[in-house]
């Protein structure tokens, strides 16, 4: 754990100390490093992954860029790219890697502005290679009053197993989401709603059946707060409720599985400059599920630095 300790914050260091091509010119994006412990080591994705049931500290690294190609946030077409990766420190089978990449056109329509883009994302898991998801979005935003704004979202997205032991994850999912985004002097407020849909190829037996085929409906309260002008603070609360379509099978007994997941974040910042900030959270999870071997706990307390450019 010291050794990718080390490694990731030499390579957060170096590119904040940068001052020149490689952040030159249009580019923007951000760089974070992560450290923290979580008391019970889960995948974080949309998976039928059971939770370890161990405790571990982790790395997350944390790397995004883009920049307009042509023109811009009015009538533009802007690439973008994210690289993630949390490593654990003995629960390496719980390891986590996304790189990807996209175009999105930006467009002024009136009163709305408009994006639409496509994205490709790699992913591996415990090493392994996981998915590959190819996402399709439409956003608009319009501003309602000079304090509020609201934002429209849908995602399609297809997904391809990259192994035979997900293969039951092959499939597509659809998000719709409205969100509500609120401002009073400095304080920062959004409340949302999220509908998801899957069609999975789920997993079957000659004898059992597990569906991997959820409809979810998330929601979302999320504030941020300063305090004063060097620290603040970010509280966020989401309620999931997931029920899947299709009745698990397993020693002749048939249960419709149906689960409800509660996560609260608490997070304390300080702004190093405009650019730097390093912040402290705490996560709880609690995951009640009718299906007794996805029922979880889990806290996890991490400490970072982000860096804009």
């Amino acid at each position: 754990m010291k050794k990718k300790l080390k490694i990731g914050l030499l390579i957060l260091t170096t590119a904040m100390l940068v001052n020149g091509a490689a952040f030159a010119g249009d580019w923007s994006g951000i760089l974070s490093a992560t450290v923290g412990n979580d008391d019970n080591v889960t995948l974080g994705t949309d998976s039928n992954i059971l939770s370890s049931n161990e405790k571990d500290n982790f790395l997350d690294v944390l790397a995004t860029a883009g920049r307009y190609l042509k023109g811009n946030k009015e009538d533009g077409i802007r690439f973008s790219s994210t690289l993630y990766n949390r490593e654990y420190d003995t629960e390496d089978s719980f390891n986590f890697f996304l790189i990807g990449g996209g175009l999105a056109y930006h467009k002024k329509m009136g009163d709305w502005y408009g994006r639409f883009g496509a994205k490709y994302n790699y992913l591996e898991f415990g090493g392994d290679p996981y998915e590959t998801v190819l996402s399709l979005t439409a956003e608009g935003r319009r501003k309602l009053n000079k304090n509020m704004e609201l934002r429209l979202r849908y995602r399609y997205s297809d997904i391809s197993a990259e192994s035979r032991r997900f293969n039951n994850l092959e499939g597509d999912r659809h998000q719709a989401r409205v969100e509500m985004r609120f401002k009073q002097g400095t304080n920062r407020y959004r409340l949302s709603y999220e509908l998801q849909t899957n069609d999975r190829a789920d997993r079957s037996t000659a004898t059992s059946f597990t569906s991997s085929s959820p409809v979810r409906h998330t929601f979302r309260a999320n504030a941020k707060i300063p305090l004063n002008a060097k620290w603040g603070t970010e509280f966020d609360l989401r309620y999931r409720d997931s029920r899947y379509k299709d009745d698990n099978l397993a020693l002749g007994v048939s249960t419709r599985r149906d689960d409800e997941r509660f996560r609260a974040k608490a997070e304390l910042n300080y702004q190093l400059n405009k650019k730097a900030d390093i912040y402290m959270d705490y996560t709880y999870t609690d995951n009640d599920s009718n299906v007794d071997v996805f029922d979880y706990q889990r806290n996890v307390v991490s400490v970072g630095v982000n860096y804009l450019y």
